[in-house]
């Protein structure tokens, strides 16, 4: 068992969201945050665990991934990693979760739109795989990796005209980290540990991206369209 208490963090290489959010303007008989908390609550503790689960997001197998980390001096070698049989968990149960306060319920042009952040940090991926190469020996050695988002949110935001069937108007991911770890420890210098840290991280980050952003994005269109907004 990985104790995520020891796992290491390293940012993603491509962890960026390339946008820009207009700020949502209300005016001073806005409703209150309180009231689009409720609403986006609702959303992720009731609806969407649902549809994601109609979507097959309560376990989702990963693509496998290899990389290298190479040698960095004579007396160490190239460690060549695959990772396979790859598991995603935590999108339906216990699910993701609003991370502070969203915004007010408020106009932007004629559309009624909440903004809210999402955290992903429930979400746990776990791959088998092997490395070898990690000791001069150059056994090849079965590994356990277990990568979880660190402080990782997702902007949600939701529009529709006044009595109209809302949307997904915004769903992006903003910079994070994983923690990152193996069962058993690799024998891995500091340099070639946050190469091993920075290439799996690489391989969780494409796993998790493309689930969120396809798939659990869909679950969230699903459950807006059949949960009106709270009015400004």
């Amino acid at each position: 068992m990985v104790n995520f208490a020891t796992l290491r963090s390293f940012p993603t290489a491509n962890s960026w969201c390339a946008c820009l959010i207009p700020r949502v303007t209300s005016g001073s008989d806005a409703g209150s945050p309180v009231d689009s908390n409720l609403y986006i609550d609702s959303l992720l503790t009731t609806l969407v665990p649902l549809h994601a689960r109609s979507l097959g997001l309560e376990n989702v197998s990963l693509p496998n991934c290899a990389f290298k980390v190479p040698s960095t001096a004579v007396t160490n070698r190239d460690v060549s990693v695959e990772l396979h049989g790859g598991w995603l968990l935590g999108l339906v149960s216990p699910g993701l979760a609003r991370r502070g306060q969203c915004s007010a319920p408020g106009w932007l042009g004629m559309n009624i739109t909440v903004g809210c952040y999402v955290s992903l940090d429930n979400a746990h991926l776990s791959y088998a795989g092997s490395a070898k190469g990690d000791s001069l020996l150059n056994t090849n050695r079965s590994i356990v990796l277990q990568a979880a988002p660190f402080s990782a949110n997702a902007l949600l935001e939701v529009t529709s005209t006044p009595g109209g069937v809302p949307r997904v108007r915004t769903w992006a991911l903003q910079p994070f980290t994983f923690a990152v770890g193996t069962s058993p420890k690799l024998s891995l210098n500091t340099p070639r540990q946050a190469t091993f840290d920075k290439e799996a991280s690489k391989c969780a980050y494409a796993s998790l991206s493309n689930v969120l952003l396809v798939a659990y994005r869909e679950a969230l269109e699903r459950a807006v369209s059949a949960t009106r907004l709270p009015l400004p």
